[in-house]
């Protein structure tokens, strides 16, 4: 069929009161990359701050982070095949865009249908031949040059950089809130087929209130029935939605935590005042 979890069907009342939370939305790619062999890097992430196409080494404008997978707590730093003792010396990455590349790539396709509005799920074809490959070149790129992020002196060799064993991208069209003190004014908003985009950035870290004082009131003099919440609720239907979309905190995992136990507190007093 036709569904998607974007597009899930809930009362317009509700809807209305979602979209004004969460004013605009950051939008990012992502790409997993696997290599023949390690790459030998320093570091098990990094981030490349470079907006500009023409400054390669810094990631071309496509590439915003970077992880080894290899890496990820729990594990033991390998790759592992079907036998889970033999390591095939696979290397792994997680690369990040931009919030500038993926508005670019949205704007040349977009998320939704320009006349019905529906939405429109990005097919494997275009997602490994359009943004996948971007982001690798980039992260490449970033690696070889000689003004990237290893340094003149540690910069990899071209000629013998690892052989690309696998590629897969996913389009994350909302995958952050963007700063609540951000307005519809702000110079980095922009509206594709209704939806509107942010891509203004900001400090991720330390988690604050970005929203409330506390009191209903929010920064923006707002005093509405979910203004003092971090999450949205119509609790005559007990239907709620929480997530760093309805945070009132700085976009990321803890606001995203603190939203969650803030809905989950609600309903639970909701629950114990009917028993």
């Amino acid at each position: 069929g036709t569904w998607h979890r974007a597009s899930a069907g809930v009362p317009e009342s509700f809807a209305s009161r979602v979209r004004e939370r969460l004013k605009a939305r950051v939008p990012l790619f992502a790409a997993m990359v696997a290599y023949d062999r390690p790459l030998g890097l320093p570091f098990d992430a990094a981030s490349f701050g470079g907006r500009r196409r023409k400054n390669k080494g810094r990631g071309g404008g496509r590439l915003w982070f970077a992880a080894r997978t290899n890496s990820k707590p729990g594990g033991d730093g390998k790759v592992h095949d079907g036998d889970e003792n033999d390591d095939d010396g696979v290397e792994c990455w997680t690369l990040v865009s931009t919030p500038e590349y993926a508005l670019e790539k949205i704007e040349e396709t977009p998320m939704q249908d320009p006349k019905t509005g529906e939405f429109i799920p990005q097919s494997p074809e275009y997602l490994t031949a359009v943004p996948g490959p971007d982001l690798e070149s980039a992260f490449r790129e970033a690696l070889t040059s000689p003004d990237g992020i290893l340094g003149k002196e540690g910069t990899l060799d071209p000629g013998t950089f690892p052989d690309l064993v696998h590629l897969d991208a996913q389009r994350w069209g909302s995958a952050m809130p963007c700063h609540r003190n951000s307005d519809g004014r702000s110079e980095t908003r922009r509206t594709i087929c209704g939806v509107p985009y942010d891509i203004g950035r900001g400090a991720l870290a330390p988690t604050r209130l970005e929203r409330s004082d506390g009191n209903g009131n929010d920064d923006n003099g707002g005093t509405g029935p979910d203004d003092h919440r971090c999450f949205v609720a119509d609790e005559g239907i007990m239907l709620f939605q929480a997530g760093d979309m309805m945070s009132r905190y700085t976009p990321g995992f803890e606001g995203a935590a603190l939203s969650g136990m803030d809905a989950a507190e609600r309903i639970l007093k909701k629950y114990l005042e009917r028993q």
